[in-house]
């Protein structure tokens, strides 16, 4: 599938092309786990620091950017970098993160840079956030999943 953003009224024009197969899970099994006994391990346990630094780089934002829609102070991500882990629920907000990226990519046929775009351009649909704003709480990020399956399935609301 292939987005382009029409700038007068903010809607999508999608391109469903059913011979392009994407890959599922790249960045949710390169950073996390390939499985789900290993994923849930790894967020119960806490992740690796580094896991925000590979979900910053695959969204093509930087740091500051991640803090603030993951809801973490500065504060609070030093005393984790001195730990080296986050806690279970900041693992699982990296998750949340890691998985809408790969939705996102999938979307957009294995594209990283119009998974990016795509993730970081308003949509009228959640009041002019970014769908990575909107992803701030575990309803918003539902949301976001579910108008990427729509869009996926060609049902547009």
């Amino acid at each position: 599938m292939t987005a382009s953003r029409n700038a007068e009224n903010g809607s999508s024009k999608l391109h469903f092309n059913p011979t392009k197969t994407p890959r599922k899970g790249k960045l949710i099994a390169r950073v996390i786990g390939s499985n789900r006994v290993e994923v849930q391990n790894s967020l119960l346990e806490g992740l690796s620091v580094k896991a925000i630094a590979a979900i910053e780089k695959a969204l093509g934002i930087d740091q500051k950017t991640f803090l603030q829609i993951s809801g973490m102070s500065k504060a609070t991500f030093s005393r984790r970098k001195e730990a080296g882990r986050l806690t279970p629920d900041e693992s699982s907000k990296v998750y949340r993160f890691a998985q809408l990226y790969d939705l996102a990519k999938a979307m957009m046929l294995d594209d990283d840079v119009k998974a990016r775009n795509w993730l970081q351009t308003p949509e009228p649909l959640f009041g002019g956030e970014t769908p990575l704003e909107h992803a701030r709480t575990e309803f918003g990020a539902k949301e976001v999943e579910d108008l990427i399956g729509r869009i996926r399935h060609g049902v547009f609301s």
